[in-house]
This record gives C-alpha cells, structure tokens and sequence, in this order.
C-alpha cells in the first residue's frame, strides 16, 4: 500500500474530489483525518472509508476553526504526514442577495486564505516531524483565463485558483529544505457539486465539455489518483508543480 501508515489529513472530505481523495487513501493504508464545513455530509464519507479514520467539522476560512481541525489530527494521530487542501467553492455557489464584492471575498476566504490557513497551522507540524506533503486543489483556471464562469470576467474563482498555485510555489521553494513538498492539483471541469448549476445550461455543457480534447468531463477518483501520486514517495523529486488533470484542456 502506497501511503501505509501516513497520517493524512484531507479537507473538503464530505464530497467530491476531497471525499473521492479520502476513499482513495484510505484503501492505500493512510490513517485518514476528514474535515469538512457539512456534518452531515462528512459523516457518509466517514462511514464509507476503511481502517483507521477520524472526523472533524469546521470552516478553512476561520483560524480558529483550522486551528481546531489541526489539533484533533495531531491529538488523534500524532502526526500529519499529508495534507489535502479540497476544499473549495465557486462563484455558483455563493449565497444570493450577496453584493459582488461579498461574493468575491467569500470565495477568495475558502479557496485562497482557507489553503493559506491550514498550511499555515499544519507546516509547523510536519516541521517537528520532519517532512511530509502538502497537496492544493487548485484549478486549470488557476493556469488560463475562462469565459465560462459566470461572472463577465469578474470571477473570483479564478484568481482565488491561482493564488493557490502561486502560494504552492512559494512554499515550495521555501520548504523544499525541511524535507516538505509542496504542490497543486489543477483540475479540469469535474462531475461534482461544484458544476450541478451548470446541468440547468445544456448548451454551455456541451461547450464545456468540447473544451476538453479527452470528449468528456473528469470523474473525482481520477484527480484523486493524482493526489495520491504526489503523495506518495513516488514523488520524493516532485515538488512545486501545477500539475493539470484536465483532459488536454490547457495543451490548447
């Protein structure tokens, strides 16, 4: 099994690519801590993975909720071996009657400032047990522009994604030394949660799905492979990359 015994902690586990992610490790032996804002959602995901597991509600966009996610891992497990930053929303998901600039800062506080918070809290931990790997669900808007977000250019889903790929970077080369690797998964357009509003828009769809060379959108397990290479030794030499999972969607 490919992470036996690591303790990996995995936010945004109730669904989608975070709860695909979780399953994933579980089966390859990690000693799984699942975060995620909806109880009720991450108690399914708990109740559907294997070995050892722990949960734990909160929101990656309040330090004192993270600081809370942090400690029940450590207080669990000891260690953090691995992090998966998954959580995240879009524009589409934003509550209505929000001003656009509430939209704005609500997606940038759990995209951006969420990745930041629990990097912030979980590096030291992996400093005092002497390395680990930090994986950031970032976006191949996070690589490219896009005139399918909704916003007229406005979006703030795709500068949030890429601030994450930039402060991948950044902790990369900082870290590299500490035996601490650092990198991002950008994902395609994926069948989860995050993209139902656009089943109501069949035409923009199909647009969609034109757009990616593979002829379809991806499935959560497959990015949820990717996770688990860079989390593995496997990647013992990769670290800093924005590795997009996209179907060929930025080889345009």
């Amino acid at each position: 099994m490919r992470l036996k015994d690591k303790v990996a902690l995995i936010t945004g586990a109730g669904s989608g690519i975070g709860r695909a992610t979780a399953l994933l490790f579980a089966r390859q032996g990690a000693k799984v801590c699942a975060a995620d804002i909806s109880e009720g959602s991450l108690q399914e995901t708990v109740d559907a993975l294997e070995g050892t597991r722990m949960q734990v509600t909160g929101d990656v966009s309040s330090s004192d909720s993270v600081k809370k996610i942090v400690q029940a891992a450590i207080d669990a497990y000891g260690r953090i071996d691995v992090l998966v930053n998954s959580a995240g929303i879009n524009d589409r998901q934003v509550p209505e009657g929000l001003t656009h600039e509430e939209k704005w800062d609500r997606v940038m506080d759990v995209n951006l400032k969420g990745t930041y918070l629990m990097c912030w809290h979980v590096v030291p931990e992996m400093l005092r047990t002497g390395g680990g790997s930090v994986i950031n669900l970032a976006s191949v808007m996070g690589l490219v522009g896009s005139e399918y977000t909704g916003a007229e250019g406005f979006s703030s889903y795709v500068p949030s994604k890429g601030g994450v790929v930039q402060l991948t970077r950044n902790l990369a080369v900082e870290h590299a030394k500490n035996g601490i690797r650092v990198n991002a998964v950008c994902p395609g357009y994926v069948l989860t949660n995050l993209i139902k509003p656009l089943h109501d828009n069949p035409d923009l769809l199909e647009k969609i799905r034109q757009r990616h060379p593979i002829g379809r959108l991806a499935e959560p397990e497959e990015i949820a492979s990717a996770a688990l290479f860079l989390a593995s030794d496997e990647a013992s030499f990769v670290t800093g990359i924005a590795m997009p999972v996209d179907g060929g969607y930025t080889a345009q």
